[in-house]
């Protein structure tokens, strides 16, 4: 079998280039990598994280909906539990609506919204299930 490398980047559909650009910039601290007409990539360099949007030619109606064909959520690793009560406070501080930290049999979760409903985790693995994934 082919091998794959990792994951390249998630590319997000979204109605507004600028509101979009402003939230994975400023409050999620992500920078502008690539920025054409339609069409932007953002990356976090400390985690090689790679997001893109486009809006289709201004083409893009309605809002995210994870009960729809296609994909969920967002999830995007975070260190520790701490690393996640330091995002409640920033995630406030730019008045982002989000979930309280919540405790699964998976790990400890953050919930929030980007712009045009996105579903966006904030995840911490917990070890045992990663050592049982065979990641950790």
């Amino acid at each position: 079998m082919p091998s794959i490398d990792g994951f390249s980047h998630v590319s997000l559909t979204v109605s507004d280039m600028r509101r979009a650009t402003r939230f994975w910039t400023t409050v999620m601290g992500f920078e502008v990598g690539i920025e054409v007409p339609g069409a932007t990539v953002c990356v976090h360099r400390g985690s090689r994280t790679v997001v893109g949007f486009r809006d289709h030619a201004g083409t893009v109606t309605g809002s995210f909906d994870e009960t729809h064909v296609g994909m969920d959520h967002l999830a995007l690793a975070v260190s520790s539990i701490a690393a996640l009560e330091e995002w409640t406070a920033w995630l406030d501080q730019h008045d982002v609506e989000h979930s309280e930290v919540v405790q699964s049999d998976l790990g400890h979760h953050l919930n929030l919204r980007a712009p045009d409903r996105i579903a966006v985790e904030l995840f911490v693995l917990r070890d045992e299930v990663a050592a049982a994934l065979g990641v950790g």
